[in-house]
């Protein structure tokens, strides 16, 4: 009996040695992926169409060439569809510069092309479908000779090309670069031991400029953008461009250049040992930020505010942030009775949000920072002047950002820019004078025109006196009923 079992489990231990080699060298192209780990890869996210990285072509080796060809080229492909391959003279190609793109498995892998411009001009096609997937990887020889033919092969596929072109006017070819389409990710692999192209092609290299050692010194220094320590407070300074009240919804829309200035030690430098820099932006510049809220923000501006700006950081460790066209909307509700002659009172409070255990950051009005002055050349809407501007501290002891609830609270340390909003007085001169007019010249002329005439002028002119309170009383605050009576 015992020996039976052991039968039957060494027979069972047998095939599945079996179907696992079977599966190992089951590809449809003869390719493994053991073989692949004498590779050097490179992975495409999900970021849609466009070449981010180039390759340089190794020119001793020349990538394996053989007599008679400018280059040979093989690699191999892990992707569902749309492996983009471009080839271009430089490592900068413009949108019309004539390249070699070559897509294997476009059309959702149901077709394959060659193109003479990046995502036009079609110079070859196959119909072949299916030839990249993403569980076995697709090879891939590109061939150029020197006569200017183009092929395209799939090893293990066909001994023919799949494509094929003949360029008369052939392209000296010095750059590589991968891509994908839409969401589809992709993963290449190059320089293949096992099959003799080891040399194929190698990151593109060249000596570091002085700005881009200085990038890489800060993001290092800025230790994962963690906060400064000691950095207790924030100086700001802004410059409104517009105002408009919409006082139906009780809505403040504000439109403002803001900048805000701090201190990070750990970002300084020796502007000699960077090529005499004294200051520094980039967009990969990776250091702490501070993230601003409108603690009475409506709408669009509720959460961060701060979305859109541009850094910038000095030698000695100082660092300007420029918000430029700062669009906030906030609450406003006029709850004086001060029809029509409305003065309101409206602000933007302001506030940090740091972490839970650290320490809250204070903002601080640099009234003296140049050159953004507060309140010149403010946009308004008609019917309003904007007579007055203050910057005052939020006066609240809350320990926590947020209470036991979640809800946003106010805190030491915060900020209201208030705006003093008058309501001007011509504007209701305006809309009340000119039905008064109107309605005393109708009533002027029906002393001189028969009864009936006379009679129509004076019932157009208590309409149009009518029409001029309603439109008075359209403008008044929702939050009450005006007193009409008072003006009749």
């Amino acid at each position: 009996m015992m020996k039976n079992i052991i039968n039957c489990l060494g027979a069972i231990c047998f095939l599945f040695l079996i179907v696992t080699d079977h599966t190992e060298s089951a590809n449809r192209f003869n390719v493994s992926f053991s073989q692949l780990e004498s590779c050097e890869s490179y992975s495409i996210p999900n970021l849609g169409y466009g070449y981010r990285n180039f390759f340089m072509l190794n020119e001793l080796s020349n990538n394996n060439r053989k007599a008679g060809e400018r280059l040979h080229l093989k690699f191999y492909v892990l992707t569902s569809m749309d492996a983009h391959i471009l080839l271009s003279v430089t490592n900068h190609p413009r949108l019309r510069d004539r390249v070699y793109e070559i897509v294997i498995g476009a059309g959702g892998n149901t077709f394959s092309a060659i193109r003479t411009v990046m995502g036009m001009l079609r110079v070859a096609t196959s119909q072949e479908p299916n030839l990249v997937s993403l569980y076995e990887p697709t090879p891939i020889e590109i061939v150029q000779t020197q006569n200017g033919e183009l092929f395209v092969y799939i090893p293990g596929f066909k001994k023919e090309p799949l494509l094929k072109f003949i360029d008369e006017s052939p392209l000296a070819i010095n750059y590589l670069s991968f891509s994908s389409f839409g969401s589809n990710t992709a993963r290449w692999f190059y320089d293949c031991g096992f099959d003799g192209y080891n040399m194929e092609i190698s990151p593109e290299g060249h000596e570091p400029t002085a700005a881009e050692k200085l990038l890489s010194k800060l993001n290092i220094q800025a230790e994962n953008a963690s906060l400064p320590v000691n950095l207790s407070s924030i100086s700001f300074h802004f410059q409104t461009r517009s105002l408009a009240y919409e006082q139906t919804n009780s809505l403040l829309q504000t439109r403002m250049h803001m900048m805000m200035h701090w201190q990070d030690t750990r970002l300084v430098w020796k502007p000699e040992e960077f090529g005499s820099l004294q200051s520094f932006e980039h967009r990969d510049l990776r250091i702490w930020t501070p993230h601003m809220n409108a603690l009475n923000g409506a709408l669009q501006s509720m959460g961060e505010v701060l979305r859109s700006y541009e850094l910038r950081v000095y030698a000695n460790g100082n660092i300007t942030l420029y918000a430029s066209n700062l669009q906030l909307t906030t609450w406003c509700v006029d709850s004086a009775r001060n029809w029509p002659n409305e003065r309101v009172t409206c602000d933007i409070e302001l506030g940090l949000i740091s972490q839970e255990g650290q320490q809250n950051i204070a903002l601080i009005y640099d009234h003296q920072r140049k050159p953004i002055a507060p309140n010149e050349h403010v946009n308004m809407p008609s019917g309003w002047s904007f007579p007055k501007l203050s910057v005052v501290e939020v006066d609240n002891d809350a320990m926590r950002r947020y209470n036991p609830k979640g809800i946003m609270q106010k805190m030491t340390g915060d900020v209201a820019i208030e705006y003093t909003l008058q309501r001007n007085r011509s504007f209701y001169m305006t809309v009340f004078y000119l039905p008064l007019i109107a309605c005393q010249i109708f009533l002027i002329m029906s002393f001189v025109l028969r009864s009936t005439r006379r009679s129509s002028l004076i019932i157009i002119a208590f309409l149009i006196l009518a029409w001029g309170l309603m439109y008075m009383a359209r403008h008044a605050s929702p939050h009450y009923v005006p007193p009409l009576n008072d003006f009749i």
